[in-house]
This record gives C-alpha cells, structure tokens and sequence, in this order.
C-alpha cells in the first residue's frame, strides 16, 4: 500500500512514505507493531478505568493522526483520486466524543449522595376524596 500511495502522493508525501519504506523494509515491522498495539491497548484500558483519561485520550488522537498521515498519506485527498478520507478523522472524532465523559465521570463518581429528605418523618396521609359528582358514602 505504501508503494501505491508513494507513487500517487504529492511532494512531502511522498518523501514521508519513501522514508517509511527504508525504515520498514530494514525490518522495523515486529517492533512497530508491537509498540502500537501496546499504546493502543494502554489507552482503552486507560480510559475504560479511569486513570488518567484526559492523557490517554490526547494518546489515541495523536495515534490516530499519526496512522492517518503516516499509513493513510491523509485519506489521499490531496491526489484527487480518492472517494472518504479514511479513518483518521473518525478515530479522532471519536476520542472527542469521550472527553466529555472523562472529566466529569470522576467529579460524578466522587460526588457525595444527598440525604434524603423527610426520610424520617413519614408523609402525611392524605383523605381520600370522592369523584366529582358522585354519591358521598354513608
């Protein structure tokens, strides 16, 4: 895929996937795939949990971005043969759509329950009324 993208890529592009190229084919390819299948499983447990989410969210978006340029030479839109972008701008849509649940998960989980009120003290019951119209009983 490299090599298509290579051929088709504009100028800095093209540099970028040639640079990759020599870098991969030196036999980098087990130790890049093992270091990106660790950060991305360090960022789902990350924020699965809660440690940290705000960083490990940041984390999956720069991966995202990184895999989008690097890989997708950016969904190929600047060849002008290209139909979607790829999946770059969804991965990092989707790490945005969680930073709101990161910040206040934890402000939510930490904050203390109110007491119920009138727990204690039992509601006063009330006289049930006949219908409008109806017979009083008796």
């Amino acid at each position: 895929m490299l090599t298509t993208s290579e051929t088709e890529a504009p100028g800095p592009l093209r540099s970028l996937d040639s640079s990759e190229l020599r870098w991969l084919t030196v036999g980098h390819t087990t130790s890049l795939g093992i270091a990106v299948a660790v950060a991305c499983l360090a960022v789902g447990f990350a924020v699965f949990l809660g440690a940290l989410p705000r960083v490990f969210l940041w984390l999956s978006a720069l991966i995202a971005l990184a895999g989008w340029v690097a890989m997708e030479n950016l969904g190929g839109i600047l060849t002008g043969s290209t139909t979607d972008v790829g999946t770059g701008p969804v991965l990092i849509l989707l790490a945005l759509a969680f930073w709101p649940a990161a910040g206040r998960a934890r402000r939510w989980l930490a904050r203390p329950q109110p007491a119920a009120r009138g727990a204690s003290t039992a509601a006063p019951q009330r006289e049930v009324q006949p219908a409008a119209g109806g017979d009083p009983p008796g």
